[in-house]
């Protein structure tokens, strides 16, 4: 028996059994070319069908020519995608999951396309850029709804189980639905029934040209988050008068828009685990019957099970915990929930989507990859056991040595301190990034389970490693941050930032303030900063660059500015740290090079660009087959040092 039975028991929805209640709901890949389905864009949702999930919701599908937005994004409106819209139905179909196209016009959001006119339901500005839309008459209202039907025909003749309505995060559905971004005055205007007109006209046009058993789903906003907006009680007088049309056969809530209040729309890490569940649970008492799926940092078997048992959702919607772990349903419901690669809802991946690139996680190497949805049934064992030393147990180190020894080889991993993890554990001890430690404990737990070896405590010096015979070694000593290079030489000591986390301070004054000089511009740094906003009476932050935060993906950076403002950190961009002495820091204007002052610092904590540690692999040159991976070949981030190690425990 499974140790989740509410979670994996069935569901019917619009008179189709649905296996048990995990969804994947819908998430950018970036992975169509030319607006045209791929293998890659296939193998997202097969990977995930394989892996147990009951329901999967494709990514965005433009239902009209002006609605594209790049390239990535394939297209509904016309028949080139008819027969990779068949092949991934049936491959989906085949792995016992059901497929519902996310059907999706941006309306006044249409600005990523340099040709494409924003059309919108008032004229009222695009919250993230201020554009101002075409205001949409009367008929080019019912032109665009045609083009959601006629969308959705296609994809039933294509094999698809259904369709969902993209309604959320200020897309063009919810802006007819929210008084917000609607201050139309005709009939898809003005009260809750003008408002939820154009919703209602799709949907009774879907189920009249498709039938009653195929689903017609609606992600809508449970909470915008914005005044004069959608809020959760909004939502469930539109939820009833919705439902009441017999026409949406299940509801998915999103939360936020584009406007600041998008920080809400993926929660990171800074939020509670199932943050906004309450919302989904007030919905089902509006929905009169309707499915409710629950969104929102769900990441666990146990919270996924809560959720149903308890009554937040009739279904379970968890897309980052499926984007690290495809297997995710399947080694719940077998009891090993202890093997399912977490996510840390860092919003990493989000990230890289938004800026045009294809999904990638930290340490899911196989993502959108065709084959078993559980990467370690792909290690295949090596022809020639050898003696492996892994000298880092970082991420990366961690990553290759029970890889290699999942794949056979004897594999003893050495690291510095008392706990594997390094930096990235130090990491997950700053205020809010706790859950960065999962990815530690999972790779702790996967080499154990391989029969790695761990030495911990000490560093290894290379005649000590040579004593050991090692056939290779693996080097995966990290990094150090490196001076602030306009320092004046005979400054007064400033503190490393990950010196400073390690130190675990407890006694700093409330009465000192700290200046933090930022040159990576990184979560970790953010984190340090709303440390030292704990610690300290006052801090300020200082980089050389314009602005702060640019390498923080928009959601998460959002929160970042949040958190800074409401701590009263003063930030002070395109300053350059040239001098400290005597509690006095001197910055200089990178764009003017006037001076500015500041007395009573207590101390200077820096995050700069780092230096590889790799001596070690001079003095074993030519004794030893020797590898670098990690920070220690090139210092960069957390993915490129976890797949690097993962790569090459699988070549070794």
């Amino acid at each position: 028996m499974s140790p989740y039975p509410r979670l994996f028991s069935p569901i019917e929805i619009a008179g189709r059994r649905v296996r048990n209640r995990t969804v994947l709901p819908a998430t950018l890949t970036n992975y169509g070319r030319a607006n045209q389905v791929t293998d890659r864009w296939t193998n997202f949702l097969v990977e995930r069908a394989k892996g147990g999930v009951g329901l999967l919701v494709s990514e965005i599908i433009a239902v009209d020519a002006e609605a594209l937005a790049q390239q990535a994004i394939v297209t509904g409106f016309d028949a080139t995608n008819e027969e990779g819209f068949r092949r991934t139905a049936e491959a989906v179909e085949e792995a016992g999951g059901l497929l519902v196209g996310q059907l999706w016009h941006p309306g006044r959001q249409q600005l990523w396309h340099p040709t494409k006119s924003p059309m919108g339901v008032s004229d009222l500005p695009d919250a993230l850029s201020w554009t101002v839309p075409h205001v949409m008459a009367a008929d080019e209202i019912e032109r665009i709804a045609a083009a959601y039907v006629a969308t959705a025909e296609r994809l039933h003749r294509c094999g698809f189980a259904g369709v969902e309505l993209h309604g959320a995060h200020g897309y063009l559905i919810g802006q007819f639905l929210s008084p917000w971004s609607n201050t139309r005055t005709d009939r898809y205007g003005g009260d809750l029934e003008g408002r939820a007109r154009f919703a209602r006209e799709i949907a009774g046009g879907i189920r009249a040209h498709c039938g009653a058993g195929f689903i017609v789903g609606l992600k809508m906003p449970g909470d915008e988050g914005v005044p004069g907006g959608i809020d959760v009680e909004e939502a469930a007088r539109l939820t009833g008068h919705l439902a009441g049309s017999g026409d949406f056969d299940y509801f998915a809530y999103g939360q936020g828009n584009f406007s600041l209040s998008l920080e809400t729309h993926v929660p990171d890490l800074h939020f509670r685990p199932g943050h906004f569940i309450d919302i989904p649970k007030r919905m089902r008492a509006a929905a009169k019957g309707v499915p409710v799926i629950a969104l929102g940092r769900i990441g666990t078997p146990d919270l996924a099970e809560k959720v149903v048992a308890e009554g937040y959702g009739d279904l379970v919607g968890t897309t980052r915990a499926l984007i690290a772990d495809a297997a995710w349903p399947r080694k719940a419901e077998a009891g090993r929930s202890d093997t399912i690669r977490p996510s840390v809802f860092d919003n990493w991946c989000w990230g890289e989507v938004h800026m045009g690139k294809p999904l990638a996680e930290h340490h899911n190497p196989y993502l959108g990859t065709n084959g078993e949805a559980e990467a370690e049934t792909r290690l295949t064992p090596t022809e020639t056991p050898c003696r492996v030393l892994v000298v880092g147990a970082g991420p990366a180190g961690l990553e290759a040595a029970w890889v290699a020894a999942a794949r056979g080889h004897a594999v003893i991993l050495f690291g510095a301190g008392e706990e594997p993890g390094g930096n990235l554990r130090l990491d997950a001890r700053l205020p809010g990034r706790s859950a960065m430690a999962g990815i530690i404990d999972y790779q702790r737990r996967m080499a154990e389970a391989a029969g790695v070896t761990f030495r911990l405590g000490a560093r290894i010096a290379a005649v000590a490693l040579l004593a050991e015979a090692p056939d290779i070694v693996v080097l995966a000593t990290g990094a150090r941050s490196r001076r602030p290079p306009n320092l004046v030489d005979n400054a007064d000591p400033v503190i490393d930032a990950r010196d400073y986390i390690a130190a675990d301070e407890t006694s700093s004054s409330r009465s000192e303030r700290a200046l933090l000089f930022d040159m990576d511009h990184g979560p970790t740094v953010y984190g340090i900063a709303d440390l030292l906003a704990a610690r300290h009476a006052g801090v300020v932050l200082a980089t050389p660059r314009p602005e702060i935060a640019r390498n923080v993906n928009y959601c998460s950076a959002i929160g970042v500015h949040r958190r800074l403002h409401q701590a009263g950190v003063e930030i002070l961009p395109a300053h350059d740290l040239t001098d400290y002495r005597d509690g006095t820091v001197t910055l200089r204007n990178v764009f003017t090079e006037d001076a500015r002052v500041i007395d009573d610092i207590a101390r200077v904590i820096h995050a700069t660009p780092r230096i590889a540690r790799d001596e070690l692999s001079q003095d074993l040159e030519g004794r030893v087959a020797t590898h670098r991976i990690g920070d220690c070949q090139s210092p960069r981030d957390l993915m490129s040092a976890i797949q690097g190690g993962h790569l090459l425990g699988l070549v070794l």
